[in-house]
């Protein structure tokens, strides 16, 4: 088992699966015989976590203002921040961060090359019976030997600097109050209306409701 497919974890399949060789873990693999496991994450959650970590993605947002679905700077219209991404190959550009969310899992969701998509929460939450599941779908064999791994997976410098630790991201995810920490009225109406409902329903991700004033 691989940390990243070997054309980049954080790559489109469509523009970088036989075209681009990762710098980590990419050389010498044969892509087409390579079998990627995705997670996909909750998108409030997830937006969240971008405003935390943005990695290659530039849009306009502040600490206090993330993750700025809806431009806070222009209060007489609803104006969308657009996001644009660095990718190893190309840039794209997105109406927001949420935009972001749904082409990439739509991305996935359209590829017909063999490949297992598993919930975030339900590996953070129950990760030794969702890891068991997916070791029986690629035929392996699954030992006893299931140890949880409490520090960050991810190094802690860099882009990836306060990353969270086991148990600082079941506090995180496990609390339903934090999911829309940031989030402005404007932004839920527009994520409301612009969320891909099928990738929320196959995924079973219930939105929240909607803010009444």
């Amino acid at each position: 088992m691989r940390w990243q497919a070997p054309w980049g974890k954080h790559n489109p399949p469509i523009t970088h699966r036989g075209k681009n060789v990762a710098r980590a873990w990419g050389k010498g693999v044969t892509q087409t015989d390579f079998f990627p496991v995705v997670l996909i994450k909750d998108p409030y959650s997830w937006m969240g976590s971008q405003c935390r970590h943005k990695y290659t993605s530039f849009w306009g947002h502040d600490e206090n203002h993330c993750p700025n679905l809806i431009r806070w700077r222009v209060p007489d219209r609803d104006e969308t921040a657009s996001v644009r991404v660095k990718y190893a190959l190309e840039w794209r550009t997105y109406e927001s961060l949420l935009d972001m969310w749904n082409k990439w899992y739509e991305e996935w969701e359209e590829q017909t090359f063999p490949h297992l998509t598993t919930r975030f929460e339900d590996l953070l939450f129950h990760g030794e019976e969702v890891t068991r599941a997916a070791c029986d779908c690629v035929g392996g064999v699954f030992t006893d030997d299931f140890q949880y791994v409490e520090e960050s997976a991810k190094r802690t410098v860099g882009v990836h600097k306060g990353a969270n630790g086991l148990v600082k991201a079941m506090l995180q995810y496990g609390d339903p109050s934090k999911r829309l920490t940031g989030f402005t009225d404007r932004d839920r109406r527009y994520a409301s209306k612009s969320m891909d409902t099928e990738l929320m329903n196959k995924y079973n991700y219930v939105p929240p409701d909607l803010p009444t004033s």
